[in-house]
């Protein structure tokens, strides 16, 4: 009788379930063989009649598999449905919505609140200035303690921080207890920013990251449209620290949803989102609920030959250090401003919010001298750009989307190809993502400098808002781009490296914050804004910059990283 064949088909998928599956061929007294296929996940046994010939052949098929007898399909990136995947985007962009809204709330109450603290414009104006600071350096702490302890750690830490501060600026007796409330006010919201951008990394594939950053996005833009809205509706009906209570409140609601509702993401310790880490509360129980059921059916003795059979063949490994006794490192995201690449996208990036702020900061000043506007229609116009805004966030990624799969179809691509983690480092994501942004920013150049002029001859009202639409909608599709190549770029470090994106812009912000209002008054609206118009034109060279040398520099950092880690296996 001839001896039993075993063919492993392990390597290869052999069902719809993606099971794998090793048959051991049995010839019987007639010369025939009986097929005995064993699953991973389930066992059955299969008993066929058939000749040597088709033996001969699966013995081929194992010894030379090709595409034709099997297909490879990669394992899904993330476990979560898509249903989840935009519960847990809209989760992000909510907490996200909170800083940029903070910080832009209390504009048009900026007179009210200096004639409450009696102090002087300069010193009202120096709570906007320092709260960007703090906007800009804080993620570059909160992104790394994500990108180690966990997401939803640093979620629910965050805006705990942030709903104090609120409560604290709202019964602030004086001006020294407003800015130091300030301050702390921005560390706690700002960094969700960051975290947010990483939880989509954790989530979505680039084929579909954009469609993902552009919903989150819709947060962060609206937060500086919606925040003049109801400041000015607040302070004009009720108080300015009506103002944050509302936040308190908001936010409140905010953070007993986070706390019940939103999963672990990161990737080391979750891995596709079945692992179990930080757990929800409905988590926890079900997991506490099944070692419950478990422990109940498994008897004395079972459990003491596992035990023994542990201590006779294991070796118990030794406690590692816990997760969250790790630091951050607060220069990580300096660190990256080193990487050529990197630095022009976030020098690009930062002079276009700081173009889009300068637009922001001077509405109240503007508008209140030249159309003597009270603080509610002062608000109120504030929704033109939000529009924008708005649609900008939504038809963005969609956009980045067909570009990336576009790109994709003429290097022969498919979608088994494209909805990996990680693309190949040939795959010219650059060019997907940026190549169409100078059609945004020479629109935005466009609309800038018109705007400027029209309201220096006093234009009516009505042009000037489409304007500010159009400015909106211009710079939300810019940092929509930029902040998803920004997490292509990095996808294990995609909360540090949009705190880098975080901090640039923002420490660029709160410049334009500073010098557009005394720029105005020294060389007209109109000469300032074609001023900001014309350096942002000149910044335009960048992406030329980026486009032709990026996919080079991508490719000389990993190798380089590719060598220094096999230096470090090396030593191990």
């Amino acid at each position: 009788m001839s001896s039993p064949k075993t063919i492993n088909l392990s390597s290869y998928p052999s069902s719809p379930g993606n099971e794998s599956m090793v048959h051991t061929l049995i010839p019987d007294r007639e010369g025939s063989f009986t097929s005995t296929a064993k699953h991973k996940r389930s066992s059955s046994r299969i008993s066929t009649k058939s000749s040597i010939t088709a033996a001969a052949s699966i013995h081929s098929i194992e010894q030379n598999p090709t595409k034709e007898h099997f297909q490879e399909v990669p394992p899904p990136y993330s476990s979560f449905s898509k249903k989840r995947k935009m519960s847990i985007v809209a989760m992000a962009a909510l907490s996200s919505f909170f800083s940029p809204f903070s910080a832009n709330i209390y504009f048009p109450a900026l007179n009210m609140i200096q004639q409450d603290m009696h102090t002087t414009t300069d010193l009202i104006n120096l709570t906007v200035t320092v709260y960007m600071v703090f906007q800009g350096v804080s993620p570059s702490f909160w992104g790394g303690l994500a990108d180690n302890w966990g997401r939803r750690p640093v979620y629910i830490m965050t805006i705990f921080i942030y709903i104090m501060a609120c409560i604290g600026i709202a019964l602030a007796p004086d001006y020294k207890t407003l800015l130091g409330m300030r301050m702390l006010q921005a560390f706690g919201s700002s960094s969700v920013i960051a975290i947010g951008a990483g939880t989509i990394g954790d989530v979505a594939v680039p084929a579909e990251r954009a469609g993902y950053m552009g919903m989150y996005s819709m947060g962060t833009m609206m937060g500086p449209i919606l925040g003049p809205v109801l400041g000015g509706i607040l302070s004009h009906q009720l108080s300015w620290r009506w103002i944050f209570w509302l936040l308190a409140i908001l936010s409140s609601a905010l953070w007993i949803t986070l706390v019940l509702f939103l999963p672990e993401t990161l990737r080391k310790l979750v891995g596709d989102g079945s692992g179990y880490a930080n757990p929800t509360p409905f988590q926890w129980y079900k997991n506490y609920k099944a070692k419950r059921v478990h422990t109940r059916f498994l008897s004395v003795d079972s459990a003491m030959t596992a035990v023994a059979h542990h201590d006779k063949h294991e070796v118990v490994a030794k406690p590692t250090k816990s997760r969250f006794l790790t630091l951050p490192n607060p220069l990580q995201s300096v660190l990256y401003l080193l990487e050529k690449d990197v630095a022009v996208v976030l020098m690009y990036n930062s002079l276009q919010y700081a173009g889009f702020y300068s637009v922001l900061t001077s509405m109240t000043h503007l508008f209140t001298d030249i159309y003597h506007l009270n603080e509610l229609q002062i608000g109120l116009c504030f929704l033109a750009n939000g529009l924008g805004a708005g649609t900008g966030s939504f038809t963005a990624g969609r956009i980045l989307n067909w570009q990336f799969k576009k790109i994709a179809n003429e290097l022969g691509l498919d979608e088994s190809q494209t909805r990996r983690g990680n693309m190949d480092p040939s795959f010219p994501i650059e060019r997907a993502r940026m190549s169409i942004t100078w059609i945004w920013g020479i629109a935005f150049n466009i609309a800038m400098i018109i705007y400027g002029w029209l309201l220096h001859i006093k234009a009516p009202i009505a042009p000037i808002l489409f304007l500010q639409a159009i400015l909106g909608y211009c710079s939300t599709s810019t940092f929509n781009a930029t902040s998803t190549l920004l997490v292509d770029l990095f996808p294990r470090n995609s909360s540090a490296i949009v705190a880098s994106n975080n901090l640039a812009r923002c420490l660029l912000g709160a410049v334009a914050v500073v010098i557009i209002n005394p720029g105005i008054a020294a060389i007209g609206v109109g000469w300032m804004f074609t001023t900001v118009s014309l350096v942002l034109f000149v910044s335009r060279i960048l992406m030329v910059i980026e486009l032709r040398y990026g996919h080079q520099w991508r490719l000389e950092r990993t190798r380089r990283i590719a060598r220094k880690e096999a230096m470090d296996a090396d030593q191990r």
